[in-house]
């Protein structure tokens, strides 16, 4: 569909979304209750379903099964199957995380529990923090055995392998600034040294107190450990030779991904099923056509095709989310020559014409699905993401959150007195800029246009900017402000607007960290003067470093309210929205929704061990 497509739709739901403006607001406010009466981290209760459309989590754990092929998919191939290497995410998401261990991983909760953040050890089946805080003891868990091919030879991992797999870290990854100190490049990371007195043993140093120092340990986009045969003995960016629950047995590049379980893993029991098997398709119609037959289990629909499958389909499970995400998506800024975001103005006036609720209502299909008796609940992202309980401030509440509130609302009237105030009565032209590629989604794409859209009409001419991915999107836009990504090289910047979708962190702390901090991975440049926006606002630096050092929760919490309250009028990024949306999967998958993963830790191997295929459901053969 062309973006006047999306912007006719857009302008067609604006009648229909004044007449529920009231009732939108006060969804939001049944979101809040929800919060209050939900799960152990304030999630949201259970939903209502007047439309007898869902389906909800069920424990089968009992009559579980082992065996069986899990067919799945992939939306784009990787660049590097190496996670020490790599910069690129879906090396973390597609490959390590069944492949190699973390040293810690965050424990899942039970439904209707809520996870909870609390960890667990990995490839470290102990760890100690010192009571300074400055030394962080593990030991290594015993029995685990890397793959049985050459060169591993089935050989078990030690501490050896813990180092190795650290200095490779620290030495070449790109993720590595929000763990190991550098006086020059990442002076507010927490790990100084690593030493190994034993082949049991692990000691890490660290530099200064960092509350988010242990769920980095867990976080799925950091540090793997990897066998140190991986130094020539085979080519890590091509081959696996790892220890989790899955090994890799075949890849066909740009074809697909098979998967074996692995027999000697240390979780008792699993994972259930023996194979997965994962062809790369890229175009969402052809996804959507593979799911329906069956050739997909786990749903890959948009939020406006989630109903009329459900229909198609009458088989499908409907379930709607029951967490708020910690992923934020956001538009940002760039700086260079004679950018007009350089004047808060234009940065405040942009915000304005962001209309949040329409947004909600095209991709969220809010509207649709209320007309089918379902409702979504929905929080304004801040620069903390809605789904951080405790930490997230409402900014819908105006009282609590203060003037700042008023750049979450659309008011293009505002914006227009605003850009006339900074020199442009006639409007400005600019580039929306964004991965051009698939691996997003098609949802990123689509709010891309609906955006440019929506500025347009407001005398922002957004002019659509896709972006080649690997060579071009991430270093040129994503990354051109990060000191981190750029060692010992000037950033380029770029001036237009970027959008981004949401990554999930392991805390708030590190989240703000990497992408508004001026040694943050993903810090993606602000500036308070229009000038040296590869070194951030020093105001902003102090108080993310100052959130950071906080271990008391409720003083941390604090910290990051006064935070959100003094980014508001900044507008140095313009934060998306947050809804429990809807999903589908075959019932072939058991225990779908029943073991929760910590919402911060992207920790999909510890809840997807649980679910088991039951042959005698659709789409199987048997059914």
């Amino acid at each position: 569909m062309s973006r006047a497509s999306y912007w006719k739709r857009f302008q067609d739901t604006r009648v229909g979304r004044r007449k529920v403006l009231v009732s939108g607001a006060t969804l939001a406010s049944a979101a809040a209750v929800l919060a209050a009466c939900g799960g152990g981290d304030g999630s949201p209760s259970a939903p209502r379903d007047a439309s007898g459309l869902l389906s909800f989590p069920v424990d089968t754990t009992a009559k579980a099964r082992p065996g069986g092929t899990y067919k799945g998919y992939l939306p784009s191939d990787v660049p590097s199957m190496d996670p020490l290497s790599s910069n690129s995410v879906f090396t973390q998401a597609y490959v390590a995380f069944g492949t190699y261990p973390r040293l810690l991983k965050f424990a899942y909760a039970k439904h209707p529990d809520s996870p909870t953040g609390e960890l667990e050890g990995d490839a470290a089946e102990s760890f100690e923090m010192s009571g300074d805080k400055l030394q962080l003891t593990m030991r290594v868990r015993q029995g685990m055995k890397w793959d049985s091919r050459t060169p591993t030879n089935g050989r078990l991992l030690d501490a050896d392998d813990v180092v190795f797999s650290w200095n490779k870290f620290a030495r070449i990854s790109p993720f590595a600034t929000e763990l190991v100190y550098k006086a020059d490049t990442n002076p507010n990371a927490p790990v100084e040294s690593i030493s190994s007195p034993d082949p049991r043993t692990v000691i890490f140093k660290l530099k200064a107190p960092d509350a988010s120092t242990l769920p980095l340990f867990a976080y799925q986009r950091g540090f793997w450990v990897m066998p140190r045969e991986s130094d020539g003995g085979f080519d890590p960016k091509g081959e696996v030779r790892g220890y989790g629950p899955w090994l890799l047995a075949d890849h066909k590049p740009s074809a697909s991904f098979t998967w074996s379980k692995n027999p000697d893993y240390y979780v008792r029991g699993r994972p259930f099923y023996d194979r997965i098997e994962q062809p790369i398709v890229p175009e969402y119609a052809t996804q959507l056509a593979q799911f329906k037959a069956g050739n997909i289990y786990p749903g890959v629909t948009r939020q406006e095709d989630v109903v009329q499958t459900k229909r198609d389909v009458p088989a499908l499970e409907m379930r709607q989310g029951t967490n708020f995400t910690t992923a934020m998506g956001f538009l940002w800024f760039g700086y260079e020559g004679n950018s007009p975001f350089k004047d808060v103005r234009v940065r405040q006036a942009v915000a304005l014409l962001y209309d949040r609720e329409t947004l909600i209502d095209v991709v969220g299909n809010r509207e649709r699905f209320r007309t089918d008796g379902l409702e979504v609940p929905a929080r304004y992202n801040t620069v903390v993401a809605g789904g951080w309980e405790g930490f997230w401030l409402d900014p819908q509440d105006e009282k609590k959150f203060g003037d700042g509130a008023k750049y979450f609302k659309s008011d293009p009237a505002e914006a227009k007195k605003l850009l006339s105030a900074a020199g442009f009565a006639n409007g400005l032209d600019t580039e929306l800029i964004y991965n051009g590629a698939t691996n997003y989604g098609t949802t990123y794409h689509k709010i891309a246009e609906v955006l440019a859209g929506m500025f347009s009409d407001g005398g922002v001419r957004a002019k659509l900017g896709p972006k080649e991915y690997q060579n071009d999107w991430l270093p040129n836009y994503y990354y051109a402000y990060s000191q981190a990504a750029n060692p010992g090289k000037a950033p380029p910047g770029f001036n237009g607007i970027g959008h981004v979708p949401g990554t999930v962190y392991p805390t708030v702390a590190s989240a703000i960290f990497a992408n508004m901090h001026k040694d943050g991975l993903r810090f993606h440049g602000l500036t308070p003067d229009g000038r040296n926006a590869h070194l951030g606002d020093p105001e902003v630096n102090r108080m993310i470093e100052r959130i950071r050092q906080e271990f008391d929760l409720k003083k941390q919490q604090d910290l990051v309210h006064d935070f959100q309250r003094f980014m508001a009028p900044k507008v140095y990024n313009i934060p998306d929205n947050a809804t429990l949306g809807f999903g589908l999967n075959w019932p072939i998958l058991q225990n779908v929704a029943v073991y929760r993963n910590w919402t911060g830790g992207v920790a999909t191997t510890e809840g997807n061990l649980h679910i088991w295929l039951d042959d005698t459901k659709p789409p199987a053969r048997s059914a």
